[in-house]
């Protein structure tokens, strides 16, 4: 008797530490996950960035108002 007790609790204690694993990976991966979106999040575009496009796009218009 003593032997099974033993055994389920091994087989438990296996168990729990597959599922204490499993839980604190996915947390890993996602902190990852959370960290990388913030960073990207922080890169926001200013208007000295923007410039250049806006100028872009005004050439690109003015050529095709005046395409014939």
């Amino acid at each position: 008797m003593d032997k099974l007790s033993e055994s389920l609790l091994a087989g438990l204690a296996l168990a729990t530490g597959f599922v204490t694993k499993r839980i604190f990976n996915n947390h890993d991966k996602l902190s990852d996950r959370v960290t990388e979106l913030e960073q990207r999040w922080r890169q926001v575009a200013t208007k000295e960035d923007l410039d250049p496009i806006q100028r872009d796009v005004s050439m690109i218009v003015t050529h095709l108002i005046t395409k014939k």
